[in-house]
């Protein structure tokens, strides 16, 4: 009876991260239309969109970039600074618009990814196997550190020796 319940709940983890990253992937392909709309015409309702957008860019993993922004001061004199395109969104400057779309194709390509890889059997035992990594990941340790090592290490150990007590190995390989 048990292993029904750890069929269905891993069923449903499945089933949910399918759902939910296929959705992220077709919201942010209605987004980008929105975009390249909202640049070859005057639609101030995209405005709107803005926070959306770098919530899904975030979560996809992408980083914000910057690029060099220029302005006159007077007699002769230009200060440089550096823009986030993140925060620019719907500014309509070529090396804006270029970085933006980069980002909106890379979105794209992180989320079809993850909706396919959802039923790709390779994942989910690369998932189970690093577990002990992404846990370290979501809390921002990163995972070149020697204790995240460490862990994985006393991760695997005490996994493998529970394994072999439930299905009673031990007690066979300690004879």
């Amino acid at each position: 009876m048990n292993l029904y319940y750890i069929i269905g709940f891993f069923a449903l983890v499945i089933v949910l991260r399918f759902i939910t990253n296929f959705y992220k992937y077709i919201r942010i392909k209605k987004l980008y239309d929105k975009y390249v709309e909202y640049i070859n015409t005057d639609n101030s309702k995209f405005i709107q969109n803005k926070e959306e957008i770098k919530s899904l860019f975030k979560d996809a993993g992408l980083k914000d970039s910057s690029v060099i922004h220029q302005e006159f001061l007077g007699f002769g004199k230009f200060s440089n600074m550096r823009v986030s395109v993140f925060d620019n969104l719907t500014n309509r400057r070529e090396d804006i618009v270029g970085n933006v779309q980069n980002r909106f194709n890379e979105a794209i390509g992180v989320y079809r990814k993850r909706f396919r890889e959802s039923f790709n059997p390779v994942f989910w035992i690369d998932f189970i196997v690093k577990f002990p990594q992404h846990i370290m990941e979501f809390f921002g340790v990163l995972p070149e550190k020697i204790a995240v090592k460490i862990f994985l290490v006393i991760y695997w150990l005490v996994a493998i020796i529970f394994g072999l007590k439930k299905f009673e190995l031990l007690e066979y390989l300690i004879k």
